[in-house]
């Protein structure tokens, strides 16, 4: 260190031509400015992005969609997987329409107080990232519905407060129908129906039925409007 700041007081107290030569040299060293080469690094950009894309696609083309489609209850044609392999856990079935996309970041738990349930989601659907599903007895996702990041679907009533007054959560059915689309960060607390057409805004707490084609938001929810059309 000591060195490093004799040199760097020599630099700025000279007027010479070594030390503006080391001011150049000490100033391309800490900003990593080298001149416009990008005829020589376009090529370089691209082969990179090219090899990471493939190191990426490959595990999830010969690993995690076969071991995926080997977890469902049938094979499920134009199922696709964005970064990585979804998590599924405890006594469930689960049932994938066509062209669904879920992301790596999903994860679905049946409850293991349930015995045996199971998850039915439709065609051409999208699951996105860190995305929690836990199913009681059903969970029945229609088609042509999107769920947007960091939502959290609970289809039982969660357990009791207090250890000492144990009491097992109720279990029942979860139902969001075609067309439906649940935005960032919602949070469907118990068993709900979610009526087709629907948005649930960013934010929301679902703690009840939502109407077909309305407009859902709020703490605790609420309808905002009726959509029309292709709102």
């Amino acid at each position: 260190m000591l060195i490093t700041h004799r040199t760097s007081a020599y630099i700025k107290q000279q007027d010479t031509p070594l030390s503006r030569i080391l001011y150049r040299v000490a100033k391309w060293f800490i900003y990593g400015q080298l001149p416009d080469l990008a005829w020589i690094y376009r090529p370089i950009y691209v082969l990179y992005r090219l090899v990471s894309f493939g190191l990426q696609r490959l595990p999830i083309i010969f690993l995690y969609l076969p071991i995926q489609q080997a977890r469902l209850e049938h094979y499920c044609p134009g199922l696709s997987l964005k970064n990585g392999f979804p998590l599924i856990q405890g006594p469930i079935k689960v049932f994938i329409g066509d062209n669904t996309c879920l992301n790596g970041a999903l994860s679905i738990h049946g409850h293991p107080d349930s015995g045996s349930c199971e998850i039915r989601i439709g065609e051409n659907r999208y699951i996105e990232w860190q995305t929690g599903i836990s199913v009681g007895k059903k969970v029945l996702i229609g088609d042509n519905v999107m769920i947007a990041g960091r939502a959290s679907i609970n289809a039982h009533s969660g357990h009791s407060p207090g250890l000492d007054k144990y009491q097992p959560p109720i279990m029942a059915d979860l139902v969001i129908e075609d067309d439906v689309l649940i935005c960032t960060g919602v949070h469907i607390v118990k068993p709900v129906t979610i009526g087709r057409g629907s948005v649930v805004a960013s934010g929301c707490v679902v703690t009840g039925d939502v109407l077909p084609n309305v407009l859902f938001a709020g703490n605790p929810g609420k309808v905002i409007r009726t959509l029309r059309g292709n709102e």
